[in-house]
């Protein structure tokens, strides 16, 4: 399996009304250096933004994205998770 990038893989998931709705709140989602930020935070020690994101899709963390769903599959959640072992790839 090659390794997941964002560009690729993970841009792709988000629905544009995803992207803007976020972007009210700060969240960039189809912005790779936003997603891909090192820098820790809050919950998480690294690369706080992608997986603050990624506790939202799951919904371990609420409110759950996307806002109101549909709620993304277990193959895409995988896919995002993979991203993020295979090192927040561009």
């Amino acid at each position: 399996m090659l390794p997941a990038s964002f560009a690729t893989d993970i841009a792709p998931l988000f629905r544009s009304t995803d992207v803007s709705c976020m972007a009210r709140l700060g969240v960039s989602l189809g912005d790779y250096a936003y997603m891909s930020d090192p820098t820790g935070g809050g919950t998480f020690a690294d690369h706080a933004n992608a997986r603050n994101v990624y506790a939202h899709l799951t919904g371990d963390t609420t409110p759950r994205m996307p806002m109101g769903g549909p709620y993304w599959s277990a193959a895409q959640l995988q896919l995002f998770a993979q991203w993020m072992t295979d090192g927040f790839l561009p």
